[in-house]
């Protein structure tokens, strides 16, 4: 019987039958496993006693939060690593080789973009940009050598929603294959495999763990495209340690009902900043200024907790965070904690953007992600903020 996404958060990838009869997992902090005699080692060598070996390759707490996950997603198998960025990293080396053709979104986190420019160049891999929510930019886009669209969903800092149901028609169409950085909507606002999406990897850090305590990434896809890239990634050994799989374990456990509570806050926090008229524009799905405002509603269950706006200046956004008395100051998102940045400290205009005079974030954009405090504190506290602005 399939579950809910609430109840697979709790009991998947976790059997009663367990030695020790705790109803949380055990952590096997080990980095390797001994066999009782050479005949078990040799048996498990030609695979007819698949088992754990080494830290590097297996561990039963990392295997449990990789089956939660699997399942929360609707995915065949996942692929637990050290980072979100590393998930994408290892994921793309794997499926690209010199001489193909990626597309990608224009906009991104900055350190994917980064990967781009810096890395797989260098491996002869040529690299398009897509423009957002534009289907006819995405097909004049494709070639002969296209293998893959990667994008964000929504996308970082905007929120912009790609309409998966026309973007992966047309990708089928041309033989390209879909992966999408699904961090910032989670499993319970939208599930892109269903939507026919082939690859989906998350930052397990943000939403997933939740608790703004681990680094973590996570692929998820269908069996053959994870056994592909799971032998890069045994060999390059980006592994999440066991602590940090049952950290995130942990916080699986809570994730619905804290997106429950992150969506309708966040939903109401873009409400009000909407309705402001220090605020020059707010960026949130749900809002009917949004420009995917009508694709979000058709695709996403709900709309996250992180909220962008501009407040119109550099100066005035400085001025808004640092009069904040809730949210810490810092990047990421997703967690316990609210948390605040004015964007454009922390990814500075470009050196095409200065010469062009046409930045993509606003100087005025601040980033918000709501926690789980109370709905009428942030609130209150973002109304006081406001009202210290020039």
């Amino acid at each position: 019987m399939k579950k809910s996404i609430q109840t697979d958060g709790v009991h998947s990838g976790e059997s009663k039958d367990r030695f020790n009869r705790g109803v949380p997992p055990v952590v096997a902090l080990t980095s390797t496993f001994f066999f009782k005699n050479v005949e078990e080692l040799a048996r498990h060598k030609d695979g007819t006693e698949p088992r754990e070996e080494y830290g590097r390759y297996q561990n039963p707490t990392r295997a449990t939060a990789e089956r939660k996950l699997a399942d929360l997603e609707g995915a065949d198998d996942a692929i637990l690593c050290s980072s979100g960025m590393y998930a994408i990293a290892v994921t793309l080396l794997r499926i690209l080789k010199p001489g193909d053709h990626l597309l990608v979104l224009d906009e991104m986190y900055h350190r994917t973009e980064d990967f781009f420019t810096s890395v797989l160049v260098k491996f002869g891999v040529e690299v398009s940009v897509v423009k957002s929510g534009d289907l006819n930019s995405l097909r004049k886009a494709i070639k002969e050598n296209s293998r893959l669209f990667l994008f964000e969903f929504p996308t970082n800092p905007h929120l912009y929603v790609q309409d998966l149901t026309q973007v992966v028609a047309l990708c089928k169409e041309a033989r390209v294959k879909t992966m999408v950085d699904a961090t910032l909507a989670s499993p319970v606002n939208v599930l892109p495999l269903q939507h026919g999406v082939d690859i989906v990897v998350h930052s397990c850090t943000k939403y997933l763990a939740g608790h703004n305590d681990l680094l973590a990434g996570v692929i998820l896809s269908r069996k053959s495209i994870i056994a592909s890239v799971r032998e890069l990634h045994y060999t390059i050994g980006g592994v999440l340690d066991a602590h940090s799989s049952y950290l995130l374990i942990r916080g699986l456990k809570t994730l619905s009902l804290r997106m429950a509570h992150q969506n309708a806050v966040g939903e109401s926090i873009a409400s009000f900043l909407s309705e402001q008229s220090g605020v020059k524009k707010v960026f949130y799905p749900s809002l009917p200024g949004h420009p995917n405002y009508e694709t979000a509603k058709r695709l996403m269950g709900g709309f996250g907790g992180v909220v962008a706006f501009d407040l119109g200046s550099a100066e005035r956004a400085k001025k808004f965070v640092d009069a904040l008395t809730i949210p810490y100051i810092a990047p990421s998102l997703g967690g316990t904690e609210s948390l605040v940045i004015p964007y454009s400290v922390v990814v500075p205009p470009s050196s095409d953007e200065i010469s062009s005079g046409v930045p993509r974030i606003e100087p005025g954009l601040v980033r918000l992600s709501v926690g789980l405090e109370a709905k009428e504190d942030l609130l209150e506290d973002i109304a006081k903020a406001l009202k210290t602005l020039p």
